[in-house]
């Protein structure tokens, strides 16, 4: 995917912070900047993808995405709401330029784990605090607030160099692989009676930690994983052919023909012939 990168106009803005709560789930696509970007999710869920690894974020969850690092944001649940900051490098003092500290803190975030889902809990709650306080601070503008906002960015930093665990890239190309290949297996075989059990075995992990292991990468258990992939396949077989809702829900793994419709209504807000009848007939 090309990458589009744009400049957010801190240029002028004196205390390199901007931040907003963002509502919606419109997605966002590859691109990249020179701030480095901090979400914080409130509400629903939200898939963040960077350096090639994607990963759905919960309330409460945090992604660190640093400086000209190419990200995208895909589609957010209904009532997803995050809360976004750009922090601007420079923010730790005049002089800091590409050749100096600048670049070092720059170097620092980039060799650190983005998501959260891998930090320690009591890191992830100092974060948590620390960006709640940037945003208060900025939306409310109290007495020193611009010292305020520096403060706590600075206290950002310095929680992330020394709290935030290291990737190597060779570790982290090696996490990546063995997530997709976990992924492929399970595209290769949703349809069928898949198990907990199977995939850890594949894996070569026993299925507690293979359980815990998924959650954490991918934002939703395994079961719930496996759902939406059912459901998915079940929405494209119904708009793109005739075949009965009782094949399409076989073929699409489910063994019950009623837990398929309760299933597919609470995931569309309708049953599987009303979603056939408004988004029948692409093909």
């Amino acid at each position: 995917m090309q990458s589009m990168e744009y400049k957010v106009e801190l240029k002028d803005w004196p205390y390199q912070v901007k931040a907003a709560v963002m509502r919606g789930n419109r997605p966002f696509m590859n691109h990249c900047h020179q701030e480095m970007e901090i979400i914080l999710q409130k509400k629903g869920n939200l898939e963040v993808t960077a350096a090639g690894e994607s990963v759905v974020l919960v309330p409460g969850e945090i992604c660190i995405i640093p400086p000209f690092r190419n990200h995208s944001i895909g589609m957010g649940s209904e009532d997803c709401e995050r809360l976004a900051l750009l922090l601007n490098l420079k923010l730790m003092g005049k002089g800091i330029d590409e050749g100096g500290e600048g670049l070092w803190i720059r170097e620092e975030i980039q060799d650190r784990q983005m998501f959260s889902l891998f930090w320690e809990e009591e890191t992830k709650e100092k974060f948590r605090e620390i960006v709640e306080k940037i945003y208060e601070e900025y939306i409310h503008k109290e007495y020193a607030w611009p010292l305020a906002l520096k403060t706590y960015a600075n206290q950002l930093l310095l929680l992330a160099v020394r709290n935030i665990p290291k990737v190597q890239r060779e570790k982290r190309r090696e996490q990546i692989s063995r997530l997709q290949n976990i992924l492929e297996y399970i595209a290769l075989h949703y349809c069928e009676n898949i198990t907990l059990g199977e995939c850890a075995k594949f894996a070569g992990f026993n299925p507690a930690y293979f359980s815990r292991y998924f959650s954490k990468c991918m934002g939703v258990t395994f079961q719930e994983y496996i759902k939406k992939l059912r459901i998915e396949r079940a929405k494209w077989l119904l708009m793109t052919g005739s075949t009965g809702v009782t094949e399409i829900c076989y073929q699409s793994g489910f063994r019950d023909v009623k837990t398929f419709n309760k299933l597919f209504k609470q995931d569309c807000g309708m049953s599987p012939s009303g979603f056939r009848k408004e988004n029948g007939g692409w093909l």
